[in-house]
């Protein structure tokens, strides 16, 4: 199993971390509300969290941003994005080389879309090894020019793929600095694979997006910034009463690896498993399919310091909580709550005193969807018609995402 797919069997089992980046500031108080506003054609969208524990929108203490040894990383030409056959996504990789001729660390990743109308989310692997030697074959292949690369970067062993993420950029994302103190280590010898999703439903545009790494002075003793990922079942049926072929499970999954590979049909049962839910818990009378819902928790694996917190959705998403269950006890801490999900602001909250968990600990991850037919994606100016939905990338796909960035004790 490749790509994603194989990152996320791994982190379900509590062994794979991520990179973040920041958000603008603002004060917070517990049990409000956390107001994050970007612009987006010619609107300010709102998106309001909330939690038991102090949240800020940047970084506390952040690394130094300047003056600071920084690295470009580009691809060497600009990319034109060609939608899936039957979707309207490309998944594109980008072979990049950072030169280093010794380890580094990285305390900030600032990832800058050049077509933000098209780039729905960008993502940076650091890889060596087999991971490494297969990445360059694919972009030699090419002629330098990148791969298609549903899920993941599609290199390497599940080990050298799995904690291999030092960045990422989403709507809402800021300029990627961490925490003093903390780092992302980037071996000698490594290369870095440019994951770009591109959503072609307003067309395409050619892009050369990039990503500025900020390093730390070399022999600065840091600590490595981890993040661990948590994920839920995404089994959401059509309102009741619609017998759309599309409204059948087995008819998307097929359709789904006709597009996106094996990996699709996958990920669904993996999640389930790993959950510990059933179909049965799903494929039941959901009235219009307003207020779909599913959840997954899962044993905090070591014991850690919980830096950061966010949660991803896509268009149909209304709701999404993460919670901490201390052992021993019954009652549940919230971390984040988004009452009124926005696909189009997203990133991370940091909390403002860094959050102590042990292992035995329990987080849980909670969504709720609307798939009803009066609030269907628009794509190409026309509203979609309702159908099963399960796991995907594509942005009218779903997820039911949990990110903690975190620092692990030994």
């Amino acid at each position: 199993m490749r790509g994603k797919l194989r990152v996320l069997e791994v982190f379900l089992l509590g062994a794979a971390f991520v990179a973040g980046g920041a958000l603008i500031p603002r004060l917070w108080t517990p049990k409000a509300d956390l107001m994050g506003m970007h612009r987006m054609q010619g609107e300010f969208r709102v998106n309001a969290a909330q939690s038991d524990f102090p949240l800020s929108l940047t970084a506390p203490a952040r690394a130094a941003s300047a003056p600071g040894e920084t690295l470009t990383l580009q691809p060497q030409q600009s990319y034109t994005p060609t939608a899936l056959e039957g979707s309207s996504d490309d998944y594109h990789c980008f072979l990049l080389d950072p030169k280093l001729a010794a380890d580094r660390m990285v305390t900030g990743v600032n990832i800058q879309p050049e077509q933000g109308t098209i780039v729905h989310h960008v993502i940076l692997f650091k890889v060596k090894g087999d991971a490494a030697e297969e990445a360059t074959r694919k972009n030699n292949e090419s002629g330098g020019k990148g791969w298609t690369c549903f899920g993941g970067p599609n290199v390497g062993s599940a080990a050298s793929v799995a904690g291999s993420w030092l960045g990422a950029w989403v709507p809402g994302v800021g300029d990627g600095q961490f925490p003093a103190g903390l780092a992302q280590p980037l071996p000698q010898g490594s290369l870095v694979v440019m994951q770009v999703h591109y959503n072609l439903a307003a067309g395409a545009k050619p892009d050369r997006s990039k990503a500025v790494l900020t390093f730390a002075p070399k022999g600065q003793k840091l600590t490595p910034l981890r993040t661990s990922l948590l994920a839920a079942p995404v089994e959401i049926p059509c309102p009741d009463g619609a017998n759309s072929p599309t409204c059948n499970r087995t008819t998307v999954l097929r359709e789904n690896v006709r597009k996106y590979g094996t990996e699709a049909a996958q990920l669904p049962q993996t999640l389930l498993a790993v959950c510990k839910k059933e179909l049965g818990d799903y494929q039941k009378s959901v009235g219009d399919a307003s207020a779909v819902s599913t959840t997954c928790e899962r044993p905090v694996p070591a014991n850690a310091t919980l830096y950061s917190v966010a949660g991803h959705m896509h268009l149909r998403g209304v709701d999404i909580r993460l919670e901490l269950i201390r052992a021993g006890e019954s009652t549940s801490k919230t971390l984040l709550h988004i009452p009124k999900w926005d696909f189009h602001w997203q990133g991370n909250y940091w909390f403002k005193t860094p959050v102590e968990v042990q292992k035995g600990d329990t987080v849980r991850i909670s969504c709720t969807w609307n798939n009803s037919a009066a609030s269907q994606p628009v794509v190409g100016g026309k509203a979609l018609e309702p159908r099963y939905i399960i796991w995907g990338e594509g942005t009218t796909d779903e997820m039911c995402l949990g990110v903690f960035q975190a620092a692990v004790k030994d």
